[in-house]
């Protein structure tokens, strides 16, 4: 059984380190890799004929909405999938970022409750962790260089801002193999109360590094990993597993 991340650019991935760790200690026989693809029509004919399953980044959490049968009801509310099963050639689409997010919030003792917080990005991981957050933010926005609405503001508008809570990095900004990069200017972070990051790779961005914060995305990598593998192969995972996953980048 062949299972598969799909993206543009995908040299900074553990996605495959984890899932094929997983399911060689469940005795699963199947293999993870990692295609990188420019055309997503032309991969949807490869997935359904080769393909158990594949999750999605960058660019194509929304790109590949039209090419879904069946959305999960978090996976409608997102608007965006990370996680697709194929059953008779029909493509199941759900989130697992969701769960991913809320968990590595707890995990480093961030608290959303009534906060002011600022998300850097309006793609599909912004949009996932804006909804997430909806109901308990006092304050939430995305920050965007394009789209300027009700849900966004521009970076020059939170360059202005002096109430900031958290500040989320959800773009590719800082990723491996660009790491010498920040999304935003040193003195807006150091304005910000805490900093939180969806990179993992490297483990402390040039971001991170300017409140000297380790609030990297690894473990919603590992815990959204763990709950795809629960809808390919229906596993159990534990915080043990977690944790053992997560010793694999130590």
């Amino acid at each position: 059984m062949e299972l598969a991340l799909i993206g543009e650019k995908l040299g900074h991935s553990f996605s495959a380190i984890i899932h094929n760790y997983v399911f060689k200690k469940f005795n699963i026989s199947a293999n993870y890799k990692l295609i990188e693809t420019n055309d997503l029509a032309e991969f949807i004919k490869y997935a359904k004929a080769n393909l158990l399953g594949f999750n999605i980044t960058i660019p194509y959490k929304e790109k590949i909405l039209p090419y879904i049968d069946y959305l999960s009801p978090e996976a409608k509310k997102l608007n965006n999938v990370n996680t697709i099963k194929i059953i008779n050639n029909k493509l199941y689409g759900y989130n697992t970022d969701y769960i991913g997010f809320l968990e590595m919030l707890k995990h480093y003792n961030i608290d959303p409750l009534n906060k002011d917080i600022y998300i850097l990005g309006s793609g599909g991981a912004s949009k996932t962790i804006y909804n997430s957050l909806l109901d308990l933010a006092n304050n939430i926005k995305m920050v965007s260089r394009t789209l300027h609405d009700d849900k966004t503001i521009s970076y020059q508008d939170l360059e202005k801002i002096n109430n900031i809570d958290l500040i989320i990095n959800a773009t590719p900004v800082g990723m491996y193999p660009n790491i010498s990069n920040m999304p935003i200017k040193e003195e807006i972070i150091k304005r910000s109360k805490d900093v939180l990051d969806l990179i993992y790779n490297p483990k402390q961005t040039e971001f991170l590094k300017v409140k000297n914060s380790f609030n990297n995305g690894l473990l919603m990598l590992i815990i959204q990993a763990l709950e795809a593998d629960k809808i390919w192969f229906n596993i159990d995972y534990d915080i043990k597993l977690i944790k053992e996953v997560g010793g694999l980048f130590e």
